[in-house]
């Protein structure tokens, strides 16, 4: 299934769907919280991308591939407002809107009251299965699914001494099925270098299972994405570029 890449979301075009993993909306706040006093504009932040990538993709379906909310325990007012905005435009620009549960989305059912939306541990359409990656649902299994989108880890690529948000793809890297794995959507979020990691050190039990060697990184530089070979096949040049 041919993937096109933009703005940290990943569009399907077979299918119709764009997926966006890891929104972490609230973070602005939590960092306020911590004692962070720069303004973030979060909220416009996240709307000026998905109205980037809608108008690039023009989508039918976009998926939000959990990880919506940031707080755990929490739901602070300004997060459900946003949250609210933020799904008023989604509904405005698309046909569907879907939203999957990650490990942070416990207050999801209440964030949701009123939306007319519900949120699921996965969503399947011709092969391609969506699901945060915190866990492997059985649906997962199955011989239909060909293609496996997950979240969760934030991959960023460390390239001429810069982060840079990556995606990684991996052909038959879990029990014979692609994974592809998105980036943080929130540009508020912390990621996580890829260079030198093991299988295990990722938090994802579909890369923890597999060999994250075989995962091709791909980033998006103006608009345009770079694929890059496998991990294992140059992980010594990235140590000089």
């Amino acid at each position: 299934m041919k993937v096109e890449y933009y703005e940290n979301a990943a569009y399907f075009n077979e299918i119709g769907v764009c997926a966006c993993a890891d929104v972490h909306i609230g973070i602005e706040d939590s960092l306020v919280a911590e004692g962070f006093s720069m303004p973030l504009d979060e909220e416009g932040e996240l709307l000026s991308r998905f109205r980037a990538v809608i108008k690039r993709f023009e989508p039918k379906i976009m998926i939000l591939n959990g990880d919506v909310l940031h707080e755990f325990g929490r739901l602070r007012r300004n997060a459900k407002k946003a949250l609210g905005r933020i799904m008023m435009e989604l509904h405005a620009s698309v046909d569907e809107v879907i939203l999957i549960e990650g490990s942070h989305d416990r207050m999801m059912g209440v964030a949701l009251e009123g939306e007319g939306v519900r949120a699921d541990s996965f969503y399947f359409k011709d092969g391609a299965l969506f699901t945060h990656g915190d866990t492997i649902p059985g649906r997962a299994k199955d011989d239909d699914v060909r293609l496996i989108v997950i979240g969760h880890d934030h991959p960023m690529l460390d390239v001429e001494m810069k982060k840079e948000p990556c995606f990684l793809y991996g052909e038959k890297a879990w029990r014979g099925k692609d994974v592809l794995v998105l980036p943080a959507f929130n540009p508020l979020c912390a990621g996580t270098s890829i260079n030198r990691l093991d299988s295990h050190d990722f938090l994802s039990p579909f890369i923890r299972e597999g060999d994250i060697g075989a995962y091709r990184p791909i980033i998006v530089v103006e608009g345009e994405a770079l694929e890059f070979p496998p991990l294992k096949d140059f992980r010594d040049a990235l140590d000089v570029l």
